[in-house]
């Protein structure tokens, strides 16, 4: 069974997946991303990228009503970017599925840390 690209043939990393983690504050969201982008992937067969969008634009996408905030252009205010985006390609169905299951076992870690340890401005 031959597994078949869902990009065209000339991209050298077919495979992506793209995750939003919304977060309680813009302050966690830009923590776990400076945390997360630290390592970056192995090789050459698979890449990650993180950033950091408001809410309102992530429900927008996921509603399917595109990209108004694309960049976000209109966003003025810091503290609306709570949710962490991360978009991971591979050349391989396997490395990505690796790749996604190291980043959520990564952003449990954080998590944890969160929990346990609290932040700077009393939370």
């Amino acid at each position: 069974m031959s597994e078949s690209p869902v990009a065209p043939p000339d991209d050298p990393r077919p495979y992506k997946c793209r995750v939003d983690v919304t977060f309680p504050t813009a302050l966690h969201a830009k923590r776990a991303s400076e945390v997360l982008s630290v390592d970056n992937e192995i090789g050459d067969k698979t890449a990650r990228s993180f950033s950091l969008i408001s809410a309102a634009a992530a429900a927008t996408e996921s509603a399917g009503e595109g990209a108004p905030y694309a960049n976000n252009e209109s966003v003025t205010d810091p503290d609306d970017l709570r949710v962490m985006r991360v978009h991971v390609e591979a050349a391989e169905a396997r490395l990505l599925r690796v790749s996604m299951s190291t980043f959520y076992d990564l952003l449990n870690i954080v998590l944890k840390c969160f929990r346990e340890f609290g932040d700077d401005d009393g939370n």
